[in-house]
């Protein structure tokens, strides 16, 4: 067996076992829960309508190429 071949197999299984490992970790996290909406906002997103926040139609770019 040669030099190179030896660090690349134990650079792979180092990079294999670091991610299993990493997993294990972040499998026992816990997500924090969302805060809880209040009763007159559930359902509703804020700028749900505002015309600013929607793409623009076709030919309407600033930066078309047309």
């Amino acid at each position: 067996m040669n030099w190179p071949l030896f660090w690349a197999l134990t650079l792979a299984f180092g990079f294999v076992l670091g991610n299993i490992m990493l997993l294990k970790h972040a499998a026992k996290l816990k997500m924090p829960s969302a805060p809880k909406q209040q009763e007159g906002n559930t359902g509703k997103i804020i700028g749900q309508n505002d015309p600013a926040q929607q793409s623009p139609q076709r030919g309407q770019t600033p930066n078309s190429p047309e």
